[in-house]
C-alpha cells in the first residue's frame, strides 16, 4: 500500500512539474536571439517560460527551437529566429532603340531626330519573406506600373538633293511640329510674275529648299523638315501664304504645277 501511494505522488509531482523530483530543477541554458548570445538561469521552466524570464519578447512569426512547451535541461540552447514580412518594389528598366525612317529627299548622312526616345520599366511589388533580416523567399504580389519603352524615330537621308540651302549640321533635332497646307510655287514668271528675279523677300535667292511662310507663324531663317521634300529654310512669303499655309520652291515650272496642295506635317528643327 505505502509503495502504491510513493507511485500515485511520484506520478502527480510528473505530471505538474516535468520531473520526479520535489525539489524544482535548477540548471542554465543559452538563448540566442537577435545577434545576442544570453546565459539564463532555469528553475524547472518551459522554453516560454525561460525567455519570459529572460525579458525576450516573442513575435507571432518568430520560430523558436526546441518549441515553447519544451522542458529546458541544463546546457540546452534556445534558437530564436526573427521571422517578418515586407512588401518590396522592384523597377526593372528596358532599354529603347532606333527606328530608322529613310528619305531620299535628305542627302546622305543627314539625319533628322524626329522622336526622341525612352526607356521603358515594369515596376513590381513582391512579398518578401525575410529570417533574421535576410532574404529566404520571395513571391510577385502584383504589378503596380509599367511603361512600354519608345524608340528614337530618326530620318536618315539616301538622296543628293540638290538645294540652294545647307543643313547647318549633319544631325538636327525636331523641336515642334505644325500640320500645315502645303503648295508649290516656282520663283519664275510663271508663278510670281513677269517681274520675278528669283529673290525671296528676305534676300536669299530662291530654288530648292526655300519655302514661304506667314513669318507670324514661323519667322524668317526657321530651318525645316518637310517630309517628302527634306530640308528647308523659312525665307519667303506670299499674299497667299497666310497661318499654316506653307509654299515649297521648285527648280521648274514642271515641278510645281504637278505638285498636289497637300496637308502634311512640318517640322521645326535645330
Amino acid at each position: 500500500m505505502k509503495k502504491l501511494v510513493l507511485g500515485i505522488a511520484a506520478a502527480a509531482v510528473l505530471m505538474l512539474t516535468g520531473s520526479i523530483y520535489f525539489t524544482p530543477y535548477d540548471g542554465k541554458c543559452v538563448i540566442i536571439a537577435d545577434n545576442k548570445t544570453v546565459q539564463a538561469k532555469v528553475k524547472n521552466q518551459t522554453v516560454y517560460e525561460a525567455l519570459k524570464s529572460a525579458g525576450i519578447v516573442l513575435e507571432s512569426m518568430d520560430i523558436v527551437t526546441p518549441s515553447l512547451n519544451t522542458r529546458v535541461s541544463d546546457g540546452m540552447n534556445i534558437n530564436i529566429i526573427r521571422v517578418r514580412e515586407s512588401l518590396v518594389k522592384v523597377r526593372n528598366v528596358q532599354k529603347y532603340g532606333i527606328t530608322h525612317i529613310y528619305d531620299n529627299k535628305l542627302n546622305k548622312d543627314e539625319t533628322v531626330v524626329l522622336e526622341c526616345g525612352r526607356p521603358g520599366y515594369v515596376e513590381k511589388q513582391y512579398k518578401v519573406l525575410y529570417h533574421n533580416d535576410k532574404e529566404v523567399w520571395r513571391k510577385l504580389h502584383h504589378i503596380t506600373s509599367e511603361q512600354k519603352p519608345k524608340d528614337d524615330l530618326v530620318v536618315v537621308g539616301t538622296g543628293a538633293q540638290k538645294r540652294v540651302t545647307v543643313m547647318p549640321r549633319k544631325k538636327m533635332w525636331v523641336v515642334r511640329s505644325l500640320t500645315m497646307h502645303a503648295t508649290g510655287y516656282y520663283p519664275g514668271p510663271e508663278d510670281c510674275g513677269v517681274f520675278a528675279e528669283g529673290v525671296t523677300a528676305s534676300g536669299m535667292k530662291a530654288g530648292y529648299g526655300v519655302v514661304a511662310v506667314d513669318k507670324r507663324v514661323i519667322p524668317f531663317g526657321t530651318k525645316l523638315y518637310i517630309p517628302t521634300y527634306g530640308f528647308a529654310i523659312a525665307a519667303d512669303e506670299g499674299s497667299g501664304i497666310k497661318d499654316r499655309a506653307i509654299d515649297l520652291c521648285f527648280e521648274t515650272y514642271k515641278e510645281s504645277s504637278v505638285y498636289s496642295p497637300r496637308y502634311l506635317k512640318v517640322y521645326v528643327i535645330e
